[in-house]
């Protein structure tokens, strides 16, 4: 493939993320798109087959890129702890900075109609991040950062978190993303550390002192 041809299919990728954000994936047709692109059908024909290649290009550009952005956070966070927080923060950050591809994906995801299997695998093998995300919570256990628990249950727990995120953009466009990316951090930081802190013995139980003669259990005049 040539520059101009790459050049070419990236433009009209970046149409087709536009259109779909906007118009939605079933009105997002190969004829809108040309027109936002400013070029004849025929044109995106020559390049791809159909829409459905147009979308697989769609889904492929949006996850490269977000891949691109986050796994470097996260490769660069110094313990698993670290990169539990690079990984929720990066999803978040890319979901701010890049709308119109996020909303594009969800447009698709729920819009692709009952027949298109091979598609909606092709979604489903492309967003898969579980396996990336059950190592750094291994990892954190192996290391006593984090405490006892499932790690294929919390990571779907933080995936589904961060997947219901992002419908919430069309629905609320002014959402406090940073606010949004903190609470999310503290909040799976709380349920991952569990009681991996507690290294030391629990103290003794306090014995109650003895009662003075006359004196109730409650405290000073008798009360419950």
């Amino acid at each position: 493939m040539s520059f101009i041809e790459a050049a070419r299919r990236g433009q009209i990728v970046a149409c087709a993320i536009e259109t779909i954000a906007t118009l939605g994936y079933a009105r997002a047709s190969l004829a809108e798109v040309a027109k936002r692109a400013g070029i004849s059908k025929s044109v995106i024909s020559y390049h791809f087959a159909g829409k459905d290649e147009l979308i697989r290009e769609v889904v492929t550009e949006v996850y490269s890129l977000a891949i691109s952005l986050i796994v470097p956070r996260i490769q660069a966070a110094p313990d698993a702890r670290g990169a539990l927080r690079a990984y929720i923060e990066g999803h978040v950050a890319f979901f701010a900075s890049h709308r119109q591809h996020v909303l594009a994906l969800v447009e698709i995801v729920s819009g692709l109609p009952p027949e298109a299997r091979d598609l909606s695998s092709h979604v489903a093998g492309v967003e898969d991040a579980l396996p990336g995300l059950e190592r750094i919570l291994r990892r954190g256990q192996a290391e006593g950062q984090f405490g006892a628990f499932s790690p294929r249950v919390m990571a779907l727990t933080i995936r589904s978190v961060l997947d219901a995120l992002a419908p919430q953009l069309r629905v609320y466009p002014d959402l406090d993303l940073e606010t949004y990316a903190r609470e999310l951090v503290e909040l799976f930081d709380r349920a991952t550390r569990g009681n991996a802190d507690a290294r030391a013995e629990p103290p003794e139980a306090t014995r109650p002192e003895a009662e003075e003669p006359g004196e109730s259990p409650g405290g000073d005049h008798g009360t419950a």
